[in-house]
């Protein structure tokens, strides 16, 4: 190979140095970008490790829901679009044949699936309080008379948030054993302890955090199907 004349020996060890610490600064690790407080990346990474509750709006004064017979019809459009979801989830687990109606059959497959002997009595009174055929709306209509005397989701949830100072989603279990069994209609201990057995605590971040009631998970155990009144 020959050498460009018009270059000379000083001109290419100045290109090869250049070439050399070019090469060197490309290979270099760069320290990762430091992230600001308020960056938008901060604000994600606060949000999944210390999630707040947008505590609902208060509406004034508790009002009672309107009296309603377990007759009833209800429309449709006056129940929880969630609610309606976690039902069609329910009548799909029930609906073990997939024919579009829980039956006695279906009832009884489902008990003994999850570890349950099935009662014979148990399950004749169960589909006795149904419309027969008992489809998807039927099944609607059932849950609908069976939970008529509950609130609504975002009432309870608004009741709750009342003991959530700061937007947690969490309530300290004592607190509201204090509450129950010191003011108002008083519950005694035992009272208080059946009324939250199965309210779903929230995972502590440390050792030290005392129980803490999930109550957003809480309101949408006990909620019921309707709508709250606007």
């Amino acid at each position: 190979m020959s050498m460009d004349p018009s270059v000379s020996l000083e001109d290419l060890e100045r290109r090869r140095r250049r070439a050399s610490s070019v090469r060197k600064a490309s290979q270099t690790p760069q320290p990762p970008p430091q992230l600001g407080t308020d960056s938008e990346a901060m604000a994600v990474i606060n949000e999944i490790f210390n999630p707040r509750l947008k505590l609902p709006e208060s509406t004034g004064h508790y009002t009672l829901p309107e009296e309603l017979r377990a007759d009833d019809h209800v429309a449709p459009q006056d129940l929880d679009i969630a609610k309606l979801a976690e039902l069609k989830e329910v009548f799909t687990l029930f609906d073990t044949d997939c024919d579009g109606l829980i039956s006695k059959d279906d009832l009884r497959f489902t008990y003994t699936a999850l570890g349950n002997e099935p009662n014979e009595q148990l399950l004749e009174q169960m589909m006795s309080e149904a419309h027969e055929p008992l489809d998807y709306e039927a099944f609607v209509q059932l849950m609908c008379r069976r939970t008529i005397e509950l609130d609504p989701e975002e009432v309870l949830i608004e009741a709750w948030s009342k003991w959530d100072d700061h937007g947690t989603g969490m309530i300290d279990e004592r607190k509201i054993y204090e509450e129950l069994t010191n003011y108002g209609d008083k519950m005694t201990i035992s009272e208080a302890k059946e009324a939250l057995s199965h309210a779903p605590m929230a995972k502590p971040k440390t050792l030290e955090e005392p129980p803490m009631i999930d109550y957003p998970a809480f309101c949408r155990m006990l909620g019921g199907m309707r709508k709250r009144k606007n």
